[in-house]
């Protein structure tokens, strides 16, 4: 019996019968048939979209999203000081790439850049619990958790990183006729006043300006 593990060959043997000796020759050919198989152009594991986070620091990137939302830490690259470069995850069915912020080549976070402007979003089994659990790890509020008019409650968290994560369950199965009756009785409501974004972002990502920038921050946080 062959067994194919990732990168690595395995070969298990089990006689048909007790007592049966397998040729080594035999052995060697099948051995050779298994590591000349042709290389898949896509890994295994992965989907075509992959998203790619960078991060200030790896190590503490992946232990808060392990307790957070249950990753699970595929591979680590290092630099000779052990010093983490990048880093691969799985949260559910689904791998995530982690990388460490180079301002030199232009790799910034959303915290460094003073924003995000996309999130990951993660459907799970009980969103309450997991919005409970990455709370409890560390992440802050940025759309609280609620039912919503398309049929999920969900809800928005960012990380220390200025990442943000929506985290949802399906509660409620709607028609598209459904969805658009009830998204224009919400537009007919009045709407009770928010923050403006450029306030929200100075809230959530203080920008740390220098001399000459100051016009530049204005004019972000006026965007």
């Amino acid at each position: 019996m062959l067994h194919d593990v990732g990168r690595y060959k395995y070969l298990v043997c089990i006689s048909p019968k007790p007592g049966t000796i397998l040729s080594p020759m035999f052995l060697i050919h099948i051995m050779e048939h298994i590591v000349s198989k042709k290389v898949s152009p896509i890994p295994r594991g992965y989907r075509t979209a992959t998203p790619v986070l960078t991060v200030f620091d790896i190590d503490s990137a992946v232990a808060f999203y392990q307790a957070a939302f249950g990753a699970e830490l595929l591979t680590r690259g290092a630099a000779e000081d052990n010093i983490a470069l990048h880093a691969s995850i799985k949260i559910g069915n689904s791998i995530l790439l982690l990388n460490r912020e180079a301002p030199l080549q232009g790799i910034f976070t959303p915290l460094s850049l003073g924003g995000s402007g996309c999130h990951t979003h993660l459907y799970v089994e009980d969103v309450d619990t997991s919005w409970e659990r990455a709370i409890e790890a560390g992440a802050r509020i940025q759309v609280p958790l609620a039912d919503t008019y398309w049929g999920d409650r969900s809800g928005v968290l960012v990380d220390g990183n200025g990442h943000l994560w929506s985290i949802a369950s399906k509660i409620e199965n709607v028609s598209q006729d459904e969805i658009v009756r009830r998204a224009q009785a919400m537009v007919e409501q009045p709407l009770e006043p928010v923050a403006e974004f450029g306030e929200l972002a100075a809230q959530q990502y203080p920008l740390e300006t220098v001399a000459g920038d100051e016009v530049l921050a204005a004019e972000y946080v006026a965007v």
